[in-house]
């Protein structure tokens, strides 16, 4: 009798801890495999990481920051950065971001990066021009390597529901350690 009421514990200790990593893995922090080069100079291809899906709220989510992101249109999840906030005017002029016709800096783009793609792919912009105006409820995202990211230049903008998680942890490989920002 002592047996199987040991037994019956320790299934019930198992079974709970198992709720609880899926709970968190689930709504806390989720793992991600970055798939393909639309994020780098930040983000490379195979690079695993952590991602917070509990500060996914319209308060929270902040212009740069970097977010898993649920597209419909290639039914997959993506991850790329917040560029426009709802009801902004993005324009990007020479390679240069207007956000309600004011200049803001891209500081996480690497200039050595952009000019190598342009010199690749033999370009005069790393963004090419364009003007768009978000509504109250959309975001509009893109991938750190320009030339080589579907993002809301294609997809369009998304909604607060389409947002999975923002910011992280790159935890593998080792060499790669960093805070997604």
């Amino acid at each position: 009798m002592k047996n199987v009421k040991k037994t019956i514990t320790s299934v019930v200790e198992m079974v709970l801890i198992i709720a609880m990593t899926i709970g968190i893995f689930k709504f806390v922090v989720i793992p991600v495999r970055i798939e393909g080069v639309s994020m780098e100079n930040t983000l490379f291809d195979k690079n695993i990481a952590l991602v917070n899906a509990i500060g996914v709220h319209k308060d929270n989510i902040k212009r740069f920051d970097i977010a898993i992101i649920y597209s419909e249109e290639l039914d997959e999840k993506i991850i790329k950065r917040v560029i426009g906030l709802p009801g902004e005017t993005i324009r990007y002029q020479n390679d240069v971001l207007y956000v309600n016709n004011e200049l803001v800096e891209q500081d996480f783009l690497d200039p050595e990066f952009v000019e190598n793609s342009k010199k690749i792919y033999n370009t005069e912009l790393f963004t090419d021009d364009f003007e768009v105006t978000l509504k109250n409820d959309e975001y509009f995202m893109m991938g750190d390597n320009r030339l080589r990211s579907t993002d809301s230049r294609e997809l369009g903008p998304f909604v607060i529901e389409d947002i999975i998680g923002i910011n992280g942890v790159v935890l593998f490989p080792f060499s790669n350690i960093q805070w997604m920002n």
